[in-house]
């Protein structure tokens, strides 16, 4: 049997899905092909979400998403509480929002049928109580390029504790969301050597005999958009006293005409793992980091938590896990920057609707969004 490197495609950002990025494995190839599984559960409510895709061999041609649909994929808990999840689309699958909820001091696992007979299960996972985001704070950064221009942003820390000294293990994701504002009713297209107004269906305006006319409220024009760390941040001895965690640095918000075309809102989240949830994410963090590095090899050897238990024998990866959360955010404001005058000037308007521009955003505006 031959062993290949594979690529898994694995969300980084847990829960929505949002930004992806490119793990490597190293597994035995037979006759049958590898898949790969992306999941998790919450104590938030649901509905959670488990994308199964095909692992591929580096040399293969083959799309780098391609999302395998399954027989069945059942989600259970240690005290027999079982719910079988609903396709939304290839590949994706989720519990409903009624259905079950992760609750500390439980163990979850999944079990998945795929169409060949193949029937995996993940090891159970124990759900532990994850402490409190105590504190988000930023500070202002003037930074110098090459050229010895000026490059200003904002670094994002935060102070949280754990809920007992038994617990080790966290995760941390930063996640950024800022408004923008567009112009779609002044989209052009060519005509000729020169440009001809056309604004989008989605915008509030139509043309009529050349001229705009205001028709309805627009649909597409302001957008909240959301931003990942690029690096799981993973709890370290180095930051924890008394079961605090001091000072740690969640990400970094750059100042542009778009962050700061309003506000920036900087939010922490806090997430339990279990000691092999956590290895799992140690091991993708020391991948990431090793590919910008001229001497460390990229490691393939990321544990998986899943275990075969009928039909032909056949490689999966991934990890699905249980994880308590805790959440805490802080406003970035435009009066934050001093002075103001550093902030880009809004000069040229963005002829498109939001979505075309910015691919992580949203036009329904968020529920923790304060205007």
């Amino acid at each position: 049997m031959k062993k290949y490197l594979f690529y898994f495609l694995l969300s980084l950002n847990l829960i929505v899905g949002s930004c992806v990025d490119r793990i490597n494995f190293d597994v035995e190839i037979g006759s049958t092909f590898p898949i790969a599984v992306d999941g998790h559960i919450t104590d938030e409510p649901g509905p959670y979400e488990i994308r199964i895709t095909k692992a591929f061999d580096l040399e293969s041609k083959q799309s780098l998403k391609t999302p395998i649909n399954v027989r069945s994929l059942l989600i259970k808990d240690s005290e027999g509480n079982i719910e079988q999840l609903a396709r939304i689309a290839d590949g994706v699958y989720q519990t409903r929002a009624d259905g079950i909820r992760g609750q500390v001091g439980r163990a979850y696992t999944i079990r998945l049928e795929l169409l060949d007979g193949r029937i995996y299960e993940s090891l159970p996972d124990t759900m532990y109580a994850t402490g409190t985001v105590n504190q988000v704070y930023h500070q202002f950064k003037e930074e110098k390029d090459m050229n010895g221009a000026s490059k200003y942003s904002f670094d994002v820390f935060f102070n949280a504790s754990r809920a007992s000294e038994s617990n080790a293990y966290f995760l941390w994701k930063f996640v950024t969301t800022y408004q923008v504002d567009t112009n779609p009713e002044l989209f052009e297209v060519s005509c000729g050597e020169a440009k001809c107004p056309r604004p989008l269906p989605c915008s509030s305006y139509i043309l009529v005999n050349g001229l705009l006319f205001y028709a309805k409220d627009c649909e597409c024009c302001t957008c909240w958009v959301k931003s990942f760390n690029d690096l799981p941040i993973l709890s370290d001895n180095r930051f924890v006293s008394n079961g605090v965690f001091s000072n740690v640095k969640a990400g970094n918000v750059p100042m542009n005409q778009w962050t700061f075309m309003h506000k920036v809102h900087a939010e922490v989240q806090q997430f339990s793992l279990s000691r092999r949830a956590f290895n799992f994410w140690k091991a993708v963090k020391d991948q990431k980091e090793s590919v910008t590095s001229l001497f460390q090899p990229v490691s393939g050897k990321i544990a998986s938590n899943f275990v075969q238990v009928s039909g032909e024998s056949g490689p999966i990866e991934g990890l699905f896990y249980a994880s308590a959360v805790s959440k805490g955010s802080v406003y970035i404001k435009r009066n934050d920057v001093k002075p103001q005058s550093l902030i880009p000037p809004q000069n040229n308007p963005f002829k498109d609707a939001c979505s075309n521009l910015f691919p992580y955003s949203t036009t329904v505006k968020p529920s923790y969004w304060i205007d």
